[in-house]
């Protein structure tokens, strides 16, 4: 089913190419299944691995969670530090990993430059700011470790953050200085013109069916057609339907919406944001905001009901603009819009071997605009052979699915009024 436009498509740049329904059988060395920023990444290497490739969407590229996001490029775990992930994964992985997510706007903004993707892209870091003294003590070991480990870091004290985000609810905060953001439907639509650029079969409207084994190779079945491959990488994150068992109990899907502001003019400007970096704070329930390129301003947000979603979620955005930026008391909201992203409980994006040849990637909690660069891309190397098991990030695992599935994700739409009453108690605190 189509979703409607979106805001980031309205405003998008990068021409939007319509690619054919699959209505044939093909063959190919590999098929992507999903055409999101993990599948397009993976796609393009594969194909400049030598490989003939095929990406099937259900949709229309960038019509699901990779086009609908905030945009923000963030090279920062989603809620652990680097000492933590290496606790995690063991210190060879951990490693590993983190210098994937601190790489990954590099890599990222490298295939804007090469493809020449119109996708407004902004490289003036992203910062952290933390709502609490709790929650600054935590952000000075994320900056300290980051520090640590040579990424482009910047501590931000209670003044200078103040100036750098024009707003005086902060205690702090640090700055990645490597990061920024950009529009992410338009980032999808030049990934697929670089896709098909190298060569890779892109078929949008095909919903893929069924995935049969055929002796060595794998018959991915559409609504349609058929392609047969002696390989099949799986990347649907939150959309994965029931081609395969037991996927969809891998993943919980979270609900999430947006909204834009009216254009800023140009003395507000200058005193929100004026460096144009992208923003998320340290609450439970997180505010991230920037700005796009018409001036306005994004941010997200989500419901635990979602009755009349639309106006309450416009009115509970703008009630956070005004508190954390009074001056702009009487910005309005303009667009609204939803997605559905993908989250587990450890926050480790997965690499499943569903069955020989047909590897699944992806599930970013949160992180996935640069993640995805990076993943799609490492996924794509193992399943060709160019890289082994131990040169991932993280083991390859079988499938894993999370215990409880079906409370798990009753919970995790349920858990923003007990996250909301937290940051309440945790800035209380902080004042006492």
């Amino acid at each position: 089913m189509r979703q409607p436009e979106h805001h980031w498509l309205k405003i998008s740049k990068e021409a939007t190419i319509s690619y054919p329904t699959l209505v044939e059988g093909q063959t190919a060395d590999y098929v992507v299944v999903g055409g999101g920023l993990s599948g397009l990444n993976a796609a393009i290497e594969l194909a400049r691995l030598g490989a003939s490739v095929v990406l099937l969407e259900q949709d229309t590229i960038g019509q699901a969670a990779s086009g609908r996001n905030n945009g923000q490029v963030i090279p920062h775990h989603s809620k652990a530090s680097p000492s933590e992930i290496e606790q995690l994964l063991g210190p060879v992985r951990g490693q590993r990993y983190n210098g994937l997510v601190a790489k990954a706007p590099t890599e990222l903004f490298g295939l804007v430059d090469r493809y020449g993707i119109s996708c407004d892209s902004v490289r003036n870091g992203w910062m952290q700011a933390c709502h609490s003294e709790q929650a600054l003590l935590r952000g000075r070991t994320f900056y300290e470790e980051w520090k640590a480990f040579g990424a482009s870091v910047e501590w931000l004290d209670r003044d200078l953050l103040s100036k750098r985000m024009g707003s005086l609810n902060y205690r702090g905060g640090w700055k990645a200085n490597h990061a920024g953001h950009l529009n992410p439907y338009a980032l999808c639509r030049g990934l697929a013109r670089g896709a098909a650029s190298e060569g890779v079969r892109i078929y949008e409207t095909s919903p893929v069916a069924s995935i049969v084994r055929d002796g060595s190779k794998w018959r991915v079945r559409t609504t349609a057609g058929e392609i047969t491959a002696k390989g099949v990488l799986v990347t649907t994150n939150a959309l994965t339907g029931d081609f395969w068992p037991g996927l969809r109990r891998s993943l919980i899907p979270v609900r999430i919406y947006q909204v834009a502001t009216e254009r800023l003019n140009e003395q507000q400007r200058k005193t929100v944001l004026p460096g144009n970096e992208g923003v998320s704070d340290t609450r439970r329930d997180l505010f991230a905001c920037r700005y796009d390129s018409e001036g306005r301003l994004e941010a997200i947000g989500t419901h635990t009901l979602w009755h009349n979603a639309a106006e309450r979620g416009m009115a509970a955005v703008m009630a956070k603009f005004h508190t954390v930026f009074p001056q702009l008391r009487e910005l309005r909201a303009t667009e609204y819009w939803e997605g559905t992203l993908a989250v587990v409980p450890d926050r480790i994006p997965r690499l499943m071997n569903l069955a020989p040849n047909l590897l699944f990637a992806g599930v970013y909690s949160g992180r996935g605009i640069a993640m995805s660069t990076v993943w799609g891309a490492s996924a794509a190397r193992l399943l060709a052979g160019a890289a082994t098991e131990a040169d991932m990030p993280v083991p390859v695992t079988s499938l894993r699915q999370i215990h409880g599935h079906g409370i798990a994700v009753q919970v995790a739409s349920l858990i923003h009024p007990w996250h909301r009453l937290l940051d309440k108690v945790e800035a209380k605190r902080s004042h006492l």
